[in-house]
């Protein structure tokens, strides 16, 4: 296999190591030209570039998690490291059990509320990267609308009878 097509692979499967100097970020937004501000655990703000392997397989979101492997030289750019890693949720729940993950904020409360659910109603399935599209409304019908349905529909039947008599 080329290298070209392993990279894709690698990032998406294997859990990247967190090596010497590296640190855990959230990405707050993009600044354009691949350049996003992150804030570290501590709640210092750094601006960091996308490498080029990143640039057009993995899309970078506000609220994302990377790994920031911050620059050795201070350069007169305001751009201060590189993300090293894209973390995806599989990333996250590993690093939780390894006991090394710093945020404690809303992804780790839902991923939390989702284990519990799955181990209540004991459904394995592997809808955790599914994309839920929050701008879509989900209608859900109780058992309060299906009855006065049915009671409409019996009332219904009820006035076609009588006017065939």
């Amino acid at each position: 296999m080329s290298r070209r097509k392993q990279v894709p692979t690698d990032i998406l499967t294997e859990v990247p190591e967190l090596e010497e100097g590296q640190q855990f970020a959230r990405v707050l937004g993009t600044r354009g030209k691949n350049v996003h501000e992150v804030q570290f655990p501590n709640g210092e703000d750094l601006l960091v570039n996308l490498p080029p392997k990143f640039r057009s397989l993995v899309w970078v979101k506000r609220g994302s998690y990377v790994i920031i492997q911050p620059a050795e030289e201070e350069d007169k750019t305001k751009v201060g490291g590189d993300i090293s890693a894209v973390l995806f949720p599989d990333h996250i729940k590993q690093y939780k059990q390894q006991g090394i993950w710093p945020f404690q904020d809303q992804l780790s409360r839902s991923t939390n509320q989702e284990d519990d659910s799955e181990g209540e109603s004991g459904n394995d399935s592997s809808d955790d990267g599914l994309f839920v599209n929050n701008n879509r409304v989900v209608i859900e019908e109780t058992d309060s609308e299906s009855e006065s349905e049915d009671e409409s529909e019996e009332e219904e039947e009820e006035e076609e009878e009588e006017e065939e008599k």
